[in-house]
């Protein structure tokens, strides 16, 4: 293959795998598939000699960390490690990546991620009225926002609302530091904006608050960088042009967060149950099992173990309609794989955190998948892996000079 045709194919393979959101999972797997397959053509061509990266071996822990539980465990259940397999691809392809994914194939990708984002909002949109009319927008149907609950369960491919809300939540951080180092980016000022709406409309309330802490933290950030002098402008502007921008979707967020204020002391009974009480079932169970849980955890019994708490402790059969798992996913270590489970992944969590520091970007991205981890198991699924191990990898092996 020549070198620049191999050069050409190679970045626009890299770009691709910033389309996530709007790839199905089999889509977006063929082109990791794929970007894994060019990294090696370009490293047996080029013949250069790479020692094994030691640095390798912990930022692909969590994959090994599943590997050799369902190995030595024997549930064998290799479906859940083919899951976890691009916290191994993506530190390798780019750890071993072709010298011309730089820095500015870095920023580029960025930029494609968040056109993808707005492309799938746009289809979102256009799709939903095609199909229902414009009165429909901001409806509440049972306290969950009608225009979620369509596209999420009639759309071609099945995005869950708050995987989609992390894709906008991204998005946004992106545009606010572009906006810290050029105040008159319009771009980052429209994306902005669009972002803000969209994750008003789904209204995924822990996005919501990781949002709204993202906008207080990044207020501060700036006054230390600028001087509150120079930043009261900005400041006052963002909260404005919020405000503002809540106000259509009032409605959607105010009865997504007055339900728990309603329902979060109901039980479940029967089909009486919404997202604040089995929150609140899954809560209970989950730190029953925390409690029960053995040296090695409950394996692949986990689920089975669920279930069976939410039918000795609630008079429904709820749990059977639809699967519901611990929605942390630190409870989720731990039932898993035990408590050395746990500490293992802390340790992954801080070594990728000394990498990643001299990036604030970096930075306010990877706090905010911890906190969305909190409510989710948001690294149990392909979208928030993936995104997660993309863009860690990213910033660990393609780094440039930041002033933070």
């Amino acid at each position: 293959m020549k070198s620049n045709y191999l050069e050409r194919i190679t970045k626009f393979s890299f770009l691709g795998l910033a389309l996530l959101p709007l790839l199905k999972e089999n889509v977006n797997s063929i082109l990791i598939i794929l970007c894994s397959l060019l990294t090696l053509v370009y490293n047996i061509q080029t013949k250069e000699k790479r020692k094994l990266n030691p640095q390798l071996w912990i930022l692909t822990l969590p994959f090994w960390m599943f590997f050799l539980h369902e190995l030595l465990s024997l549930d064998n259940n290799f479906d859940r490690v083919l899951v976890h397999l691009p916290f191994l691809i993506f530190p390798i392809i780019f750890a071993y990546k072709p010298t011309y994914i730089d820095a500015d194939i870095k920023k580029k990708s960025l930029f494609v991620f968040q056109i993808s984002v707005l492309l799938q909002c746009s289809i979102y949109v256009i799709y939903f009225l095609l199909n229902n009319s414009i009165s429909k927008f901001f409806y509440v149907q049972n306290n969950i926002p009608f225009f979620r609950e369509y596209v999420s369960e009639n759309y071609f491919f099945e995005i869950h609302p708050t995987y989609f809300s992390s894709f906008l939540l991204v998005s946004f951080t992106v545009s606010l530091f572009l906006l810290t180092k050029d105040k008159k980016n319009i771009f980052a000022i429209i994306n902005m904006a669009i972002m803000v709406f969209f994750i008003f409309l789904f209204s995924s309330r822990m996005i919501v608050l990781t949002l709204l802490l993202t906008i207080v933290l990044s207020g501060i950030y700036l006054i230390i960088q600028r001087g509150i002098k120079q930043s009261i402008l900005i400041i006052f502007s963002s909260l404005v042009l919020l405000a503002v921008l809540i106000f259509p979707a009032k409605n959607v967020i105010g009865k997504r967060f007055s339900e728990i204020k309603t329902e979060i002391n109901k039980p479940i009974v029967g089909d009486y149950y919404n997202s604040t009480n089995t929150r609140m079932a899954i809560l209970k169970c989950s730190f029953i099992l925390l409690k029960e849980a053995p040296l090695f955890g409950y394996g692949d019994r986990l689920q089975e173990k669920l279930n069976t708490c939410y039918k000795e402790n609630n008079n429904s059969n709820f749990y059977l309609k639809q699967t519901f798992n611990t929605h942390n996913y630190y409870i989720n270590l731990v039932t898993y794989g035990g408590w050395f489970f746990l500490l293992l992944f802390v340790a992954y969590l801080f070594y990728v955190y000394k990498k990643i520091n001299y990036s604030a970007l970096g930075l306010f991205l990877f706090i905010q998948f911890l906190i969305i981890n909190i409510t989710e198991n948001y690294f149990s699924r392909h979208y928030g892996i993936v995104l997660f191990a993309y863009l860690t990898a990213m910033f660990i092996f393609i780094q440039e000079k930041e002033k933070t």
